[in-house]
C-alpha cells in the first residue's frame, strides 16, 4: 500500500480475477476511487467506502460485497481515518 497527502493506492485480490489496483483521492467534500481497468471512470461518494463500493460495481453485487469483506481492507481502512483525521485539524 502506499499512501499519499490524500491519495491511498492499494491492491485487493477478488476471489476470480485478477489483482485490481485501487487509488483512493480526498476531494474537498468527499472521495474518488480508480479501480485500473474496471469501469468507465471513477466512483465517487461522501465517504471513501461508498466511492469504493460504486467503483466496484461493474464487478457485480456479489463481487463488491466479497470485496469490500477483504481484510486487505484493514490497512486502507486505516490510512482514509488518518486522512480524513489529518483533514479535519489541518
Amino acid at each position: 500500500m502506499e499512501r499519499g497527502e490524500s491519495t491511498i493506492e492499494f491492491s485487493l485480490r477478488p476471489s476470480s480475477g485478477p489483482m485490481l489496483t485501487i487509488r483512493l483521492r480526498r476531494l474537498s467534500l468527499g472521495w474518488a476511487a480508480d479501480v485500473a481497468g474496471i469501469g468507465p471512470g471513477p466512483g465517487v461518494g461522501r465517504s471513501a467506502r461508498q466511492a469504493l463500493t460504486a467503483a466496484l460495481q461493474p464487478l457485480g453485487d456479489s463481487a463488491v460485497r466479497s470485496l469490500l469483506a477483504d481484510l486487505g481492507l484493514l490497512a486502507p481502512s486505516l490510512a482514509v481515518a488518518n486522512v480524513e483525521r489529518v483533514s479535519r485539524v489541518g
